[in-house]
C-alpha cells in the first residue's frame, strides 16, 4: 500500500472515531437523544373542538340580527335618527326573542333579520336596563328556536360558544368558542343612561364584541346558558353574559300571560361576592346581608331590618343576589311567602308579599 492510500485510511479512521466519540459522549452526558415529538392536543380539547361545528349548525339558525333606529330631536326640533345593530336569539316558535336592553330598550323602530334572509318588524314586550334584558316579538312562520339550558349547572372550564354579529350585520352569525372563565362576576357599565352595576354575570374568554350583544352563549349540549352583554374594555378575551336562569321566568311569564310583573322586596342587599369586589367591611358568609330597607316596602312591612341576613325565600336557599332574584322572579306579585332571616344569632321566619316594581 503506497503512502497516499495509507494517509487516506488514517484520515477516514480518525474522522469516524471522532464521530463515534462525540455520539458516545453526548449519550453519556444527556442520555439517548429521541426525535422531537410535537405535544398532542389534550383529548378534552379535541372533544370540545369536534362538537363546536355541531353546535353552530344547530343554534346558528335561531340567532337573529337586530337593526334599530332611535329618533331624537336637535335644538331646532328637527328629527335626528341614530342607527345601531345587535343580536338576539329566538326561544319560541311564536316569535319570542331575547336580546339586550341596550340594543332595543330605547329604539323607535326594530327590524329583525333571520338566518334565511327574511326580515320582519318587531315590537318590544319587555325591557329592563338594570338586567340589560329585553324581550321582543316578531310574527313569522317556520321559525327555528334555541333550547334554554340551566345556568346554575355551569362550572368554570365548561365549553362556551358565543354566536352573534360582532361588527354589525355584515358579519352576521359569527361563531367564537372558549371556556367559562368565572362565575358571579360584577361589572359597572356606563352608557347614556348613567352607570349600572351588573351582577352575577358569567365570564368567558369566547370573543364578545360590539354587535354580539344579545346573542346567545351556548354550552357543549347546544343549550343557551347566557345572553351576551358586555366586553371588558381594559383587556382582551374577557366577555360577560347574563345567566339564562335570570331571563327564564321573564320569558315564561310573557309567553303565558303576555307580560312580566317584576316582583320587588324593597331591600338593598349584599352577598359575599359584592362585599369582596366593593371591599365592604361586612361579613357575609352566606345569604344576603340587608344593608338598607326602604320605608313602606314589602320588606319593611314584613319586619325585616338593616343588618338582617336573608337565608331563604319561599323555602329556597338564597346564597347570592342572583339566586334571590331567580327565586323572586318566579313568584307572583301579591303572593304571600315565607322569608327566613338571621338576626343576632337567631333564625326568624317572616311573611312577605312581593309588590310590583316600577322598572
Amino acid at each position: 500500500m503506497d503512502i497516499k492510500k495509507m494517509l487516506v485510511v488514517v484520515v477516514l479512521s480518525s474522522f469516524i472515531g471522532a464521530l463515534a466519540a462525540t455520539f458516545i459522549t453526548a449519550s453519556f452526558l444527556y442520555g439517548r437523544q429521541q426525535p422531537e415529538q410535537k405535544p398532542e392536543t389534550p383529548k378534552v380539547s379535541q372533544a370540545q373542538e369536534a362538537i363546536i361545528p355541531v353546535i353552530a349548525r344547530e343554534v346558528t339558525p335561531a340567532v337573529v340580527g337586530i337593526a334599530t333606529v332611535h329618533v331624537d330631536y336637535d335644538f331646532f326640533y328637527r328629527p335626528v335618527e341614530t342607527e345601531a345593530v345587535g343580536s338576539g336569539v329566538i326561544v319560541d316558535a311564536l316569535g319570542y326573542i331575547i336580546t339586550n336592553d341596550h340594543v332595543v330598550g330605547d329604539a323607535d323602530q326594530i327590524t329583525v333579520f333571520l338566518s334565511d334572509g327574511r326580515k320582519y318588524k318587531a315590537h318590544r314586550l319587555y325591557s329592563d336596563p338594570t338586567l340589560d334584558l329585553s324581550v321582543i316579538k316578531i310574527t313569522a312562520p317556520n321559525l327555528v328556536t334555541a333550547r334554554l339550558g340551566d345556568s346554575d349547572s355551569v362550572v368554570v372550564g365548561d365549553l362556551a360558544v358565543a354566536i352573534g354579529n360582532p361588527l354589525g350585520l355584515t358579519l352576521q352569525r359569527t361563531v367564537t368558542a372558549g371556556i367559562i372563565s368565572a362565575l358571579n362576576r360584577m361589572v359597572a357599565v356606563r352608557d347614556h343612561r348613567g352607570e349600572i352595576l351588573m351582577q352575577d354575570l358569567i365570564q368567558t374568554d369566547a370573543s364578545i364584541n360590539p354587535g354580539n350583544s344579545g346573542g346567545p352563549l351556548v354550552n357543549g349540549r347546544g343549550e343557551i346558558i347566557g345572553i351576551n352583554t358586555v366586553k371588558a374594555s381594559q383587556a382582551e378575551a374577557i366577555g360577560f353574559s347574563i345567566p339564562v336562569n335570570t331571563a327564564r321566568p321573564i320569558i315564561d311569564s310573557i309567553m303565558q300571560k303576555g307580560r312580566f310583573d317584576k316582583p320587588y322586596l324593597g331591600i338593598e342587599g349584599i352577598d359575599r361576592e359584592i362585599a369582596r369586589v366593593m371591599n365592604l367591611k361586612v361579613t357575609v358568609d352566606s345569604g344576603i346581608y340587608v344593608a338598607k330597607v326602604e320605608k313602606g316596602s314589602p320588606a319593611d312591612i314584613a319586619g325585616i331590618r338593616a343588618g338582617d341576613v336573608i337565608t331563604k325565600l319561599a323555602g329556597k336557599k338564597v346564597g347570592s343576589m342572583a339566586k334571590l332574584r331567580q327565586v323572586m322572579y318566579n313568584l307572583d306579585v301579591g303572593s304571600r311567602v315565607d322569608v327566613e332571616i338571621r338576626r343576632d344569632g337567631r333564625v326568624l321566619t317572616r311573611k312577605i308579599t312581593p309588590a310590583k316594581a316600577t322598572i
